[in-house]
């Protein structure tokens, strides 16, 4: 997400839109025959800001066309924001992008959908929350305008400006929270625990019923999937790291002041290859009700269990004439029984370096390796290694000259976190042979 503080936007397309943005002017418009088509925003019809510092609310928009036998493309929504500027502060996703000032928006809306076919939707959300000193009673707008490719034959299609009120009101809205747990553990595989969830309220009306979202790392699973949920398990698919994830609707009423509990607390078991493991749990209002303060919307608590996970390395060896070029393939491998990752940080759960055997020269690397000297190379792994994890490294050598015997080493570096729970370091280190004569 971007903010109105601090990033430049792109020119072209965007500089028009926004240009027609600031002047509060739309741009030249092309009307569509009954054969051509036409271009439009899909805008609310109003919102509602509370007056109480902090308080959030979504506001979405999209572009769609009316006719389907075209195709509507590289569309760029405009958006003008002056009216907010010392009311709310305006967030916008990735593919929008904020003037220096904070008073305009312009978004990438690359394809444009035709409302009788292909449109499911807004395509963009912004997110406003309202800063102190907002004036109560304040009646505002947002402005918006549009253009988009077309193949039909306009060529360029543009919409009409229009607005979308936005009014500052004295709102008693919920402010739901979530209470930060202990850690837990540590544990041993097999055993059962239930994902601690408090929710209060913290605001001035009650929330009639909540969303909750419980995001596990791989060595916790699911027991059951209480009433109301849906569960996603975690998947090793060589993507992501595999997180599973229940998605559960909450009717239960949560009064001003009041604290409760899931009325199903989600059940748990520690797997085989758990280790160091995360609980993440976020909570919103249903219906899409505003909130006063989302910073404590969200929570996480670490699960450690007894577990160790056995970090190994590989070698070769590979033989070649002065001359020739040959592949030496370098490994590692988690020969567990725990899957370990580095969940909180993102960092690598370890490196491989590689020295070069005497007489050979690498003429070809993976791209995660990279060179530190002459004759020395080292290999990022992943952030994450679950069980049996293999991860193959080939270098192509040249052999220079041949030296009878040559070695060169493969080791491999981990926190001392991972260490720790090695129960087998020797492992770690393993020979690159070049021409060994036994």
């Amino acid at each position: 997400m971007r903010t109105a503080t601090g990033r430049s936007r792109r020119t072209g397309a965007y500089a028009l839109v926004t240009a027609a943005v600031l002047s509060a002017t739309a741009l030249g418009t092309t009307p569509a025959s009954a054969a051509s088509d036409a271009l439009w925003v899909q805008s609310p019809e109003g919102a509602t800001l509370s007056v109480t510092p902090g308080s959030y609310q979504e506001l979405s928009f999209g572009l769609y066309h009316d006719n389907g036998d075209y195709h509507v493309a590289n569309g760029v929504l405009g958006l003008d924001l002056s009216e907010l500027a010392g009311v709310a502060e305006v967030t916008v996703p990735d593919h929008c992008f904020l003037n220096a000032s904070g008073t305009a928006a312009t978004c990438d809306i690359w394809e444009v959908g035709d409302i009788g076919g292909s449109y499911t939707g807004p395509q963009v959300t912004i997110g406003l929350r309202t800063l102190e000193g907002a004036p109560a009673g304040a009646e505002l707008s947002i402005g918006h305008h549009g253009q988009a490719e077309t193949d039909g034959p306009d060529g360029v299609l543009y919409t009409h400006w229009g607005s979308t009120p936005v009014t500052v009101e004295s709102v008693p809205t919920p402010d739901l929270a979530l209470t930060e747990p202990q850690p837990v553990g540590p544990l041993s595989p097999g055993d059962a625990l239930t994902a601690p969830v408090t929710v209060t309220n913290n605001g001035d009306a009650a929330a009639h019923g909540f969303r909750l979202k419980l995001w596990t790392t791989y060595g916790l699973e699911a027991a059951a999937t209480p009433a109301g949920c849906v569960r996603t398990p975690a998947a090793v698919d060589g993507g992501d790291m595999p997180v599973g994830l229940l998605d559960c609707t909450v009717d239960t009423v949560v009064e001003p002041g009041a604290t409760v509990t899931l009325p199903e607390p989600p059940a748990l078991t520690v797997a085989s290859h758990a280790l160091f493991e995360r609980i993440d749990v976020s909570v919103q209002p249903l219906d899409g009700t505003q909130e006063q303060n989302q910073d404590d919307n969200f929570t996480s608590t670490s699960v450690t269990a007894h577990n160790t996970a056995d970090f190994a390395v590989q070698g070769d060896e590979v033989t070649g004439a002065a001359g020739e070029t040959v592949t030496a393939t370098i490994g590692f491998r988690n020969r567990g029984p725990a899957w370990y990752g580095n969940i909180g940080s993102g960092d690598a759960v370890g490196t491989v370096t590689v020295a070069v055997p005497e007489g050979a020269t690498v003429v070809s690397a993976p791209e995660t390796c990279r060179a530190e000297g002459t004759a020395a190379y080292r290999c990022e792994l992943p952030y994450w290694a679950t069980p049996d994890d293999r991860i193959q490294f080939p270098f192509e050598l040249r052999v220079d000259r041949v030296v009878p015997d040559a070695t060169g080493a493969v080791t491999l570096h981990t926190s001392d976190r991972q260490t720790a729970h090695d129960p087998k370091p020797h492992n770690s280190h393993a020979v690159l042979a070049l021409n060994p004569t036994d």
